[in-house]
């Protein structure tokens, strides 16, 4: 082996180690990752507060007598569980900015330097283009968590406003009721002004659920999808090149 392949194996082995012993605990470290995890902080307190809104007021409308209200109190606990699997999946969206990095520079990157290397000492084209494509698997799934998070934060600035409005209808919620006694007995009802703030805050949790659901949900597999199907393009196009 001359001095051009020894050098190159060396260097391919002091990056594996690089990558393990130094790249992957700092990729690992979510203190490193400061704005996908503020960013994903700041989406998980709206969605507690907004569940917690749904479920709050949909108890204090069901103790309310009458059966007048229980169907927007029915609705708006149906809500609140939609709301608790937004916030299971932004959980593990904040989980899987560390553990991604960790994974790719500990297993992936270090995999594909030794693989290359053996395929510089015994002199194997086809194990060079195995270690290139573990190699791109690796930063993909370094990547992939960081873009859906800026992607979904890009597309949630959008509909802000309309999220922190419903926030807002809920700190001023004030469930209020009027009572009257009488010969078929108690009827309760609720207030003009908050039947209308009751209404609009249900509107709002809709329009927020909707915005959450595509913002945490749909958007980050819609990016581990592209990168999915941009990965097999890759390695598509490496076959049919190798083929002709």
């Amino acid at each position: 082996m001359d001095i051009k392949k020894t050098t190159l194996v060396v260097v391919l082995m002091l990056i594996a180690v690089i990558s393990f012993t130094k790249v992957a605990p700092w990729a690992g470290n979510p203190q490193n990752h400061t704005y996908y995890v503020e960013k994903t902080d700041e989406k998980i307190a709206t969605v507690m507060t907004l569940s917690g809104g749904a479920a709050a007021t949909s108890a204090t409308l069901s103790v309310l007598p009458g059966d007048i209200c229980t169907p927007i109190a029915e609705q708006l606990a149906e809500l609140a569980g939609y709301f608790l699997l937004i916030l299971s999946a932004l959980y593990l969206e904040k989980f899987m900015i560390g553990i991604t990095g960790y994974v790719a520079f500990s297993f992936f990157i270090p995999l594909a330097c030794l693989i290359f290397g053996c395929a510089v000492v015994f002199d194997k084209k086809n194990w060079k283009t195995v270690a290139c494509k573990i190699a791109f698997i690796g930063i993909v799934i370094f990547t992939i968590v960081p873009a859906s998070v800026k992607l979904s934060d890009m597309v949630y600035m959008t509909q802000a406003e309309r999220v922190n409005t419903t926030v807002e209808e809920y700190n001023e919620l004030d469930i209020e009721n009027e009572a009257d006694s009488g010969i078929l007995g108690e009827i309760t009802t609720l207030k003009n002004d908050t039947v209308e703030k009751v209404t609009s805050f249900l509107s709002g949790l809709l329009e927020s659920l909707a915005v959450m659901i595509v913002t945490s949900c749909v958007i980050p597999i819609l990016v581990f999808v592209f990168l999915i199907f941009l990965v097999k393009t890759i390695f598509s196009t490496n076959v049919i090149i190798q083929q002709k």
